[in-house]
């Protein structure tokens, strides 16, 4: 199996009751973003953005790297690497069509990597004639002839987003100015809701018996686990590229440092934006600006739009000069052990995200491009003293400044990197949501 390196691998602790009664006084420390001229001992442990590498003349085919470095991952080979990334790329419309079609029945989709990477379609209840030759007849619309199987789980999807949602709520109000920080999120692949308690620190009286309270409340719904490090957002510093304007570059306001995005287009008229994350631009609203290769700096534009509440964590920059800097639906990956080097990476398409599917991102600070898989959806999580909701969460790496980050994979766009649990261990904002509610739609290329 090849050896991650650098990465350190997620692994939760799945809990005993006395277990989780030892963790309750475990503490998780939210930090607001900081200096990102450099890394600031307050940021430790937290993720930050990756760098620009200097653009190789030995540039490899677009799609090259990412089915290289799945390849080395799994220890398969190419060609079934190929094959199993194919299955991944149309596994949100697979879910999309299902969802829709059983309703109450839809027990979740996910990517199990034990099953090879399958598809993993869960029916609530007993999966009869009907459910199976309806999933069956959806992956046949989207030309998904093999590569999925169809399980029996005990609770639809509607049953676990309720639950998520109970626990969301008062997750926010017990860790509301409170040190440490519980965390939640759903598990399709568990059939459950997961809630974390922090690895070290001290819980207070109300998150403990909220602790207490989900137990009884959701019975068996519910997961129990810890993590390491604590959850902090990403703002920092590093990279640049000449126009054309793209994501994954360094972008700076008043020293303060981010990670701008996708390209963006509003959907009522020509005007282009930059994503970034919503965190990067509270006092920092006016002109953002980055680099040349020549170090000489220009002007992107001001805050248009930036949302970071329990509604999302997201943001537009208005491109100023759009003349000037020739906007690309482009994301500069940088060399990594899972990238290799390409300025011109093209973004596609845009979509949600799927449990157990492998994910990249190219920050500015983390000093290379890398890749992850999903560990958790409709994630509640605390940073910088706020509560965001419906977030997605990775074993992608990255370090402060990252925030903003463009998440992608297959020339799909997925999302904005915004926050750490520790290196590897990474929140995102689903890419679907902040279209919505910022008014635009990523700019695709032909």
């Amino acid at each position: 199996m090849y050896d991650r390196h650098r990465k350190t691998t997620l692994s939760l602790q799945w809990l005993a009751i006395p277990v989780v009664t030892a963790l309750l006084s475990g503490c998780l420390t939210a930090d607001p973003d900081t200096e990102p001229s450099h890394e600031d001992p307050a940021l430790e442990g937290h993720l930050s953005p990756s760098g620009f590498s200097s653009p190789s003349s030995a540039t490899r085919a677009e799609p090259d790297w990412e089915v290289e470095g799945f390849a080395r991952e799994r220890g398969i080979s190419y060609a079934e690497a190929q094959q199993r990334l194919g299955w991944q790329a149309l596994a949100p419309q697979l879910e999309e069509l299902v969802s829709a079609g059983l309703g109450g029945q839809f027990g979740g989709t996910w990517i199990d990597a034990a099953r090879g990477d399958r598809i993993i379609v869960g029916v609530a209840g007993k999966a009869g004639t009907d459910a199976v030759a309806f999933v069956r007849e959806a992956a046949r619309k989207i030309g998904l002839t093999e590569g999925y199987d169809i399980v029996d789980v005990r609770r639809s999807m509607a049953e676990l987003e309720r639950a998520n949602d109970w626990l969301g709520d008062r997750i926010e109000k017990v860790n509301d100015g409170a040190d440490a920080t519980l965390t939640a999120g759903l598990r399709a692949d568990l059939n459950a809701v997961e809630l974390q308690v922090p690895a070290e620190g001290r819980l207070t009286e109300a998150q403990r018996d909220l602790v207490a309270a989900a137990r009884a409340e959701l019975g068996d719904v519910l997961a129990l686990g810890s993590y390491a490090g604590r959850a902090t957002a990403r703002a920092c510093v590093y990279p640049h590229c000449d126009p054309p304007l793209r994501g994954g570059i360094r972008i700076t306001n008043s020293g303060a440092g981010c990670t701008g995005a996708f390209i963006a287009k509003s959907k009522v008229d020509d005007v282009l934006y930059q994503f970034t994350a919503g965190h990067c631009a509270p006092g920092n609203t006016d002109d953002w600006s980055t680099r040349f290769t020549d170090n000489s700096s220009h002007v992107i534009g001001s805050v248009w739009h930036w949302e970071w509440h329990k509604g999302g964590d997201m943001a537009i920059l208005r491109i100023k000069n759009p003349g000037g800097w020739d906007p690309e639906p482009w994301v500069h990956v940088t060399s990594g052990p899972d990238t290799t080097t390409n300025t011109t990476y093209t973004i596609k398409s845009d979509s949600t995200s799927v449990l157990g599917m492998r994910i990249c991102t190219t920050g500015a600070f983390y000093g290379r491009s890398d890749c992850g898989y999903v560990t958790q959806l409709g994630v509640t999580a605390t940073y910088g003293g706020v509560t965001v909701r419906k977030l997605g969460r990775g074993s992608f790496c990255g370090t402060g400044g990252d925030s903003g980050a463009p998440m992608y994979a297959s020339h799909v766009a997925y999302g904005l990197q915004v926050a750490g649990y520790s290196e590897c261990d990474s929140l995102y904002q689903g890419i679907r949501a902040a279209e919505s509610v910022l008014n635009v739609n990523v700019l695709h290329a032909p």
